[in-house]
């Protein structure tokens, strides 16, 4: 009989991707949804696990979205996501599952680490200003796991995710990564004719881009280890921000001048993950190359721009 395994978010951006991961390895996946499984009531959340009976629980819902709703939401974001990973907690104490893969982010890292994140840094400092509420909660549920786990026995696991991108992404501007953001703005520009696509800073600043699809393999790979510390999941390659805009102009078929309004921040200079240990733990690097990568979702937004325009 094939393990169960319930997965929170499942039918997100990224929680699809991982369901996808999960039943191809030949678990049996149950992704249950609101209104009969809400994770900000518990007594939703404890019947729904008694009703499932997972052996392993993978949390990847989450109440997330770019620099604006980071900025603007943060009591929202820290309110939301402690409160769903704690009820998910207990109720995983309380219905008897083995494991608990708590999906991270990158943006949980100090931000005061020069040069790249190794998984030794993770508790070195305080998180930048610009992401501290929705990064704390990513530790939240890392102190939440190992509480749970010593006082019941339950496995915990830590993938810390870098920056994702990919098809079925939120591409409104409110709520979409830069990848995604960029995507849009380009293709916009495209469809009314622009000759001029303005961005942000200076396009300095480097920054690290993980397919989504090869971020939710390694998932599942750890998944299917006894690896209970922090783990760097993404490329180990730095890609400039500039660059990152030519390869996505290049993708939508925009031909006229990219420009930086340089009187606008850069943010940190670098935020690249050491992925040395992902590499040792897991046997494996993620096969889909930036370039790839951006072409399939660049293809998949321009296929379905309508629905992903109305997506927030």
């Amino acid at each position: 009989m094939a393990t169960v395994v319930l997965q929170t978010g499942g039918r997100g951006f990224f929680g699809r991707r991982i369901a996808e991961q999960i039943e191809h390895a030949g678990y049996e996946l149950a992704t249950p949804g609101r209104p009969e499984f809400d994770l900000m009531d518990y007594e939703s959340v404890e019947r729904t696990l008694k009703e499932v009976g997972p052996e392993i629980v993978v949390h990847s819902a989450a109440y997330y979205g770019g620099l604006g709703i980071c900025m603007n939401e943060p009591a929202n974001l820290f309110y939301r996501n402690t409160v769903m990973s704690a009820h998910l907690l207990e109720a995983c104490a309380n219905t008897g599952v083995k494991r608990f893969v708590s999906i991270g982010s990158a943006c949980a890292y100090p931000g005061n680490v020069v040069g790249d994140m190794n998984e030794d840094d993770f508790w070195a400092g305080p998180l930048h200003a610009s992401v501290e509420a929705y990064g704390f909660t990513k530790k939240v549920q890392q102190v939440g796991a190992r509480a749970y786990g010593k006082q019941y026995g339950m496995l915990g696991q830590y993938p810390q995710i870098t920056n994702l991108y990919g098809e079925h992404d939120v591409f409104t501007e409110y709520r979409s990564h830069v990848v995604a953001a960029l995507i849009k703005r380009f293709a916009d520009a495209v469809a009314d004719g622009e000759q001029r696509v303005v961005n942000w800073g200076t396009g300095s600043p480097v920054r690290e881009f993980i397919y989504a699809g090869d971020a939710a393999e390694a998932v599942v790979r750890l998944m299917e280890t006894d690896y209970d510390d922090t783990i760097n999941i993404g490329t180990g390659t730095g890609t400039s921000i500039k660059r990152l805009a030519e390869l996505i102009a290049k993708h939508t078929g925009f031909e006229g001048e990219v420009a930086w309004d340089t009187s606008k921040p850069d943010g940190v200079p670098r935020k690249v993950l050491d992925v040395s240990r992902m590499k040792q733990v897991l046997n494996w690097t993620p096969p889909t190359s930036l370039d790839e990568g951006l072409k399939k979702t660049v293809d998949w937004y321009l296929a379905h721009k309508e629905e992903a325009d109305a997506r927030r």
